[in-house]
């Protein structure tokens, strides 16, 4: 209606639609998926704003040619000994739809061929020529923002700013060109920032960052998005569930970035790369243990296992059949790991770099032990032949990944479950072993990437896949990864955590759960001594009582900082406590800090508030109240719609939060619920007959978060 009455007169850009309830905005340049509809927003623009936008919208249609910093992306590869060209090929397609008004595009390139750099170049392009002011890029591991801030922005710095931004130091940065965030911290914060506060959002390894609770955090930007991955995702319905195109079009990479399936914006995937030689080609060894044949045939009967502390054997009530798929999961077996270690040192060279993915946290351990009794190589303190990569201690992490970067250094081989898999650039891996299976083929093809990468220096120009379970025959592997597509069947059940592993085993020993402890370690230049084990609970204490009762210089300043009304806490600041948080009374880190509290998006100076309870952190329930409150007011709905959305929330949150179910049919079975809200029929009509899609789309939102 503002449209049709008042365009012709007053030829407005920018159109707000404003009632006690929300706020929306129009911006008549829109186009492609944004283009027809209001959007909600959290702030009006200032006059600058639109000046601004209005200076962008000229640079957009002037024909002025952009220039690609080719030092950065697109330039001459000493590895493959030629340029790379389609880095300057993937850029001028993204500028191209960026200067066309296209808002959402989809970059699909194999793992080794510098997605990082060649976004590091758009983004310089974009700023040097004043069609962006500010950037975000979004990743979905800290390791990937770490990466992104010290191996790709630092390339445009100090000419554009950049800073990876956390619960603590945003309001600090906002100057700043370009923000790596990690999407967990974006969920707490994307809401007090303007709707219109960046004009590009990057998002990295879009396949997993993507989810149907986050898409409500990237609508809330009113800009342009690029997803980049190297495995793009198809999402089907499975058969006989109830999951909306709504629902599906948000798990699907290419549909959620504005693609028709299977054709992204720009293309480069590994088959591609392997055949113009910018990665490694690499050849396949199967090599099967006789537990594994007899396991992956017929299955393995067994009638007792072994205490995993005191080896004493537990007889089973009755035989139980383990198959091949069951294998290592909740039972290990000792056997299986010393007969891979020993094919291990078969066909590989000494000293040269292997990761091997195994199928558990404690598969992992058990599987580097063997290999270092292989080796030769049992010492308490310092790095050995091979080092498990498994547990959310990032120092401990980083130091390992480090250390394994260098050829000629210890750890030579690393295991992980998928650590290992994503955010990994190391040229000089020589082999790729699969001790476990999956039935993903974008983690198949992510594996399989680790070792693509081309490295003169050490003299690497293909590898060896060591596959012990016969993952590649079950992928149909070609030699240039798997002519599978990499597909996610959704049942829209709300999420789960996985199938429960099931019993069995032959020579088995029970399945420690290293993921219910915390590893203290002790980290010098020299090595790595593990401290000890420990509950949760008990770092929780130790962490509190040092918070609460240390007479250390550092901690109490910092505690009279954090006093002060909305002190924000500088990088200086940040980097004491974690100092202090290494001390040898404690031995813990952010990362272990965000297990122990179960807060993934936290960062120290949160927990520190916490303890202190000067800022408590939120609960499951606060929040799924917090994102409920986001996703009401991201998406269009009428005043009346959201007032019945306010009326029913307290009893969404309180089920949900408990890990139950919202079943609208007992819930207006309530007389009393049912006079405070209204009829069910009244109600459906109020939402076009669309009520239960709503609330099963906002139950797949929020039950993800307490699981």
């Amino acid at each position: 209606k503002l449209r049709r009455l008042y365009a012709q007169v007053l030829r407005p850009r920018f159109l707000y639609d404003c009632s006690k309830n929300k706020n929306l905005f129009y911006d008549l340049k829109w186009k492609g998926l944004s283009a027809g509809e209001f959007r909600p927003v959290n702030t009006f623009l200032s006059l600058e704003e639109m000046k601004a936008k209005e200076v962008h919208e000229k640079k957009k249609l002037q024909t002025t040619e952009i220039r690609i910093d080719t030092s950065i992306a697109g330039g001459y590869d000493p590895s493959a000994g030629k340029d790379r060209y389609y880095q300057l090929d993937c850029i001028n397609a993204l500028l191209d739809g960026f200067r066309n008004g296209t808002d959402r595009m989809l970059v699909h390139m194999a793992t080794g061929l510098g997605k990082t750099r060649t976004t590091v170049a758009l983004c310089k392009a974009l700023l040097s020529h004043g069609l962006a002011k500010r950037i975000l890029f979004v990743v979905d591991r800290r390791i990937l923002a770490k990466q992104a801030k010290d191996d790709g922005f630092t390339l445009i710095s100090p000419d554009y700013l950049t800073e990876w931004i956390t619960t603590s130091n945003y309001k600090q940065h906002r100057i700043k060109d370009i923000h790596i965030v990690v999407i967990d911290t974006l969920e707490i914060i994307h809401k007090q920032i303007s709707s219109s506060f960046y004009d590009l959002i990057v998002v990295d390894e879009c396949h997993r960052s993507m989810t149907i609770n986050r898409k409500v955090i990237f609508d809330h930007f009113l800009c342009p998005r690029i997803g980049l991955t190297a495995t793009p995702r198809e999402a089907l319905k499975k058969q006989g569930t109830h999951v909306t195109d709504d629902d599906l079009a948000i798990l699907d990479t290419y549909r959620m970035f504005g693609c028709e399936v299977g054709k992204p914006t720009y293309e480069f995937d590994l088959e591609h790369g392997i055949k113009e030689e910018f990665l490694a080609p690499y050849k396949k060894e199967e090599i099967k243990t006789h537990l594994t044949q007899v396991a992956e045939k017929e299955g393995i009967e067994f009638d007792y296992v072994l205490d995993p502390d005191e080896r004493k054997k537990i007889e089973l009530d009755q035989t139980k059949r383990l198959k091949l798929e069951q294998l290592n999961r909740k039972y290990l077996t000792e056997n299986t790991a010393k007969r891979i270690a020993e094919e291990i040192k078969k066909h590989t060279d000494y000293g040269e770099k292997m990761i091997l993915f195994g199928v558990s946290q404690a598969h992992c351990i058990m599987l580097a032990n063997a290999i270092n009794q292989v080796f030769h190589d049992t010492s308490d303190f310092g790095t050995r032949y091979a080092e498990s990569i498994i547990s959310d201690n990032s120092d401990l992490n980083d130091t390992l990944k480090r250390w394994f970067k260098e050829p000629n250094r210890k750890p030579y081989i690393t295991l992980s479950v998928d650590i290992m898999s994503t955010g990994v650039d190391i040229p000089c891996v020589r082999y790729i072993g699969f001790a476990a299976l999956t039935k993903s083929v974008g983690k198949y093809i992510q594996m399989i990437g680790r070792g693509t990468r081309l490295d003169p220096k050490s003299g690497k120009f293909s590898f060896t896949v060591l596959d012990f379970v016969g993952l590649m025959k079950k992928m149909q592997d070609n030699g240039m990864g798997s002519p599978k597509k990499n597909k996610r069947l959704v049942t829209g059940t709300g999420g789960g955590a996985g199938p429960t592993p099931p019993p069995g085993g032959y020579f088995i020993v029970d399945n420690p759960d290293p993921e219910k402890l915390i590893q203290r370690v002790f980290i010098k230049e020299d090595g790595v001594r593990i401290i000890d084990n420990i509950p949760i609970e008990e770092a929780r204490e130790i962490f509190e009582r040092e918070v609460n009762l240390s007479e250390n210089e550092i901690i109490q300043k910092m505690k009279q900082k954090a006093r002060m009304v909305d002190y924000q806490p500088s990088e200086s600041d940040i980097s004491a406590l974690k100092e202090w948080t290494k001390n040898p009374i404690i031995f813990l880190n952010e990362g272990d800090l965000q297990k122990i509290y179960d807060y993934p998006q936290g960062s120290i100076w949160d927990f520190i508030l916490h303890v202190m309870k000067i800022k408590k952190i939120p609960t499951p329930k606060e929040r799924i109240e917090n994102g409920y409150e986001s996703y009401i007011t991201t998406y269009v709905f009428t005043d009346e719609q959201l007032d019945i959305l306010n009326k029913i929330k307290d009893t969404f949150v309180s089920n949900i939060a408990e890990g139950g179910d919202f079943d609208l049919s007992q819930i207006f079975s309530v007389p009393m619920y049912e006079r405070i809200i209204g009829n069910y029929e009244e109600i459906n009509q109020v939402f076009d007959g669309n009520f239960d899609a709503v609330v099963d789309e906002m139950k797949e939102s929020f039950q993800s978060v307490t699981i």
